[in-house]
Parts: C-alpha cells; structure tokens; sequence
C-alpha cells in the first residue's frame, strides 16, 4: 500500500514539474543553440497574462492580509481569505514558452513568474513537499 501511495505521489509531482520543466529545457534550447526568430505576439500576449495573475496571486496572499491588519489594529480576526487563480499562471507560462521554443527573453520572464506566483505548481510542490499527509496515507 505505501509503495503504491508513493507511486502516485511521484507522477503527481511528476505532472506538476512539467511546466518548469518545458521553462528549464527551453533555456537549456536557447544557451545551446539560440533561437534566429523572434518571439511572436501571441506569446507576449500570454506573458503579459501570465504576469497579471501572478500579480493577483502574490497581492492575495501577501499584501492582501497585511493591509486587512493594518487597517484593523494588526488583528487578522475576521480576514477572510479569498483565492487567487491557482496554476492558471503556470499553463499561461507553459504556452507562450511552448510557442516560442528556444527564446531566452519568453524563457526568463517565463521563469521568474513560475517562481513569483504563489498560484503556481512551484508554490504547490513546496507546499506538498511539506505536508506529512501527502506522503502518508495513515494521517
């Protein structure tokens, strides 16, 4: 049985890697052989999406609950947490890095807002990695 729950954790991580994974190969593309086109519109345009959400999400889950205690004599009594768009970033990220294979600029920005946004699968595999009740089915 543990064997198996570790199996599954494991292609679990595997799926949430991926993103990063196209963002690291694409860079590694991109050092090995630059790419001799430019990146196209379409993949500026999901960028520039991309880094809207992980605006959203770091103002969420930051700034967000530190302006709540401000204004309210630092009590976080009755915050109410709202959620950003979790892991829409990373898919956004994903296609404009997939459209442009092998760009250094798309790639860089691509990584610094998987590393940025807290609704993204780093945040997740961080937040799993830490979590007792992933790895073991008895808690």
């Amino acid at each position: 049985m543990r064997a198996k729950i570790i199996v599954s954790n494991v292609a679990i991580f595997a799926f949430l890697l991926s993103p990063l994974a196209l963002v690291l190969l694409s860079g590694w593309s991109a050092l090995a052989g630059p790419a001799d086109t430019e990146p196209n519109i379409t993949s500026w345009v999901l960028i520039a999406l991309a880094s809207l959400v992980a605006s959203l999400n770091l103002h969420l889950s930051f700034l967000r609950p530190f302006l709540y205690a401000k204004r309210h004599g630092d009590s976080p009594e009755g915050y109410r947490h709202v959620s950003g768009f979790p892991i829409v970033g990373s898919i956004l990220t994903a296609i404009a890095v997939l459209a442009t294979w092998g760009q250094m600029s798309i790639t860089a920005i691509g990584l610094a807002l998987l590393v940025v946004d807290t609704g993204s699968v780093v945040w997740l595999l961080v937040a799993l990695s830490r979590d007792k009740s992933f790895w073991d089915s008895a808690t």
